[in-house]
């Protein structure tokens, strides 16, 4: 953790958003970086200082749907003889490739957005909707708001945690999957609440 904050800690600090920008691009590409502890770190920074929140959440967002978009495509246009050709020059784990090509079959365009949330998994999703050809507009709708919720979540917690954002971050990479399913109870827990009325105003009674 401390090497991934030295090294990238200072290029980010250097070169800024554009920095974050690449570094999420090439990421989600298949390059072996920690797109996930630098979502955290760039949320530190913004509770530092050195970076505005609304910017460092577009650009993480932005960089990281861009690249998916960009590996779709490629998936769809060249499909699996190009990454099992290429892919080791990209940079991946074909036994990580090969679980991820049994969890896309095994749950479809459910695997973009959850994706996000498992390391090794998340270079790889977008490639495998784009070989089984799986429609632009679903690929759009699932993997976009996958990383939304995912750039948001992560940033906001660095942000929140400040100076304690590397060891909550490491409680939480090491227990992803209890992480996400808590995530995911609470979200349904408050849609329940609300759908009860419990979070609404009680109406005014109009006068007589």
């Amino acid at each position: 953790m401390e090497e991934i904050v030295s090294v990238f800690g200072a290029y980010v600090s250097e070169y800024g958003y554009m920095a974050l920008f690449g570094l999420f691009f090439l990421g989600i590409l298949g390059m072996p970086l920690p797109e996930a502890t630098l979502l955290v770190f760039s949320g530190f920074l913004v509770s530092s200082g050195k970076l505005h929140f609304w910017p460092t959440f577009l650009v993480c967002f932005t960089g990281s749907i861009s690249a998916m978009t960009v590996a779709y495509w490629i998936g769809r246009g060249l499909g699996y003889p190009f990454i099992e050709r290429y892919g080791k020059r990209l940079g991946f784990v074909f036994g990580v490739y090969e679980k991820t090509s049994y969890w896309f079959e095994r749950f479809g365009k459910w695997a973009l957005p959850i994706g996000y949330f498992i390391t090794g998994v998340r270079q790889f999703t977008a490639y495998f909707a784009g070989i089984t050809r799986l429609p632009f507009p679903t690929f759009i709708l699932f993997t976009y708001t996958g990383g939304f919720v995912w750039s948001l979540l992560y940033v906001v917690l660095g942000w929140q945690l400040g100076e304690r954002w590397e060891v909550v971050y490491g409680w939480i990479s090491s227990h992803v999957t209890y992480f996400f399913l808590a995530l995911l109870l609470a979200v349904l827990l408050g849609f329940y609440l609300y759908h009860r009325g419990l979070f609404r105003k009680p109406k005014r009674e109009e006068s007589s």
